[in-house]
């Protein structure tokens, strides 16, 4: 597997954890503190990666060593810095569920989904993917109440927790969701969880569900971004 993230932080993630990765250049189209961000740059359903048709056309060569795996399809659907029209790929997905602020997705997101036998559920919380940390097609981790009681109405079982310490330069606060990846039943954080408030209740429901925990060596918890294995 390979690792899609931030520039600022796909270095040290690789040299750390021994995967591979690609590291994601800034996109000038979104807001500085995210610009970089997978979980703003992209959408990965099935072999379907999405993205914005300028970015594509910027950073050929990151998409063009996927092609032999993955079909790479380039919305029409603009990207503008202010929220909502930043959202178009910023997809929450669990299992055969594709969770987002249905107004703002990219029609050719929706459009796969629905011939995909994807059920769509739409939430007022944009930036979903952000904010949710997806375990396994069971299991999720979020700070968004919202999201919460969506995920727990679709019979996912959820953690709810804060993103207080989970730093993110501009914003008052990061989202879990961003602050790493879950791979072969292991949960890549950036940076040291022991910090949070709700580190023992991550860490027993981690447990229960058979995850393990690798963590970046940052003193804090930082949100850039998640990571799209591919």
């Amino acid at each position: 597997m390979i690792a899609m993230l931030s520039y600022e932080i796909a270095e040290k993630f690789t040299n750390e954890t021994g995967i591979k990765s690609i590291a994601l250049p800034s996109y000038d189209r979104l807001d500085a503190p995210v610009s970089s961000h997978a979980d703003m740059l992209i959408c990965k359903i099935d072999n379907k990666i999405f993205c914005y048709n300028d970015y594509y056309l910027n950073n050929k060569g990151i998409f063009l060593s996927l092609e032999n795996k993955y079909e790479i399809v380039r919305v029409e659907k603009p990207c503008m810095k202010k929220y909502p029209e930043d959202i178009a790929l910023n997809v929450l997905i669990v299992g055969k569920r594709l969770f987002c602020n249905e107004k703002h997705t990219a029609n050719e997101i929706k459009e796969y989904a629905k011939e995909n036998g994807y059920k769509i559920i739409n939430v007022s919380q944009g930036y979903s993917a952000c904010s949710t940390l997806v375990i396994d097609d069971y299991h999720t981790i979020t700070a968004d109440k919202g999201m919460y009681k969506v995920l727990l109405n679709e019979k996912i079982d959820t953690l709810l927790i804060s993103n207080d310490k989970i730093t993110l330069n501009g914003y008052n606060c990061g989202f879990v969701g961003g602050s790493g990846g879950i791979l072969n039943k292991t949960a890549y954080f950036f940076g040291d969880i022991t910090t949070l408030d709700d580190f023992d209740k991550i860490m027993s429901f981690l447990k229960d569900n058979n995850c393990n925990i690798f963590c970046i060596s940052m003193t804090d918890v930082y949100d850039f971004g998640g990571i799209k294995f591919v």
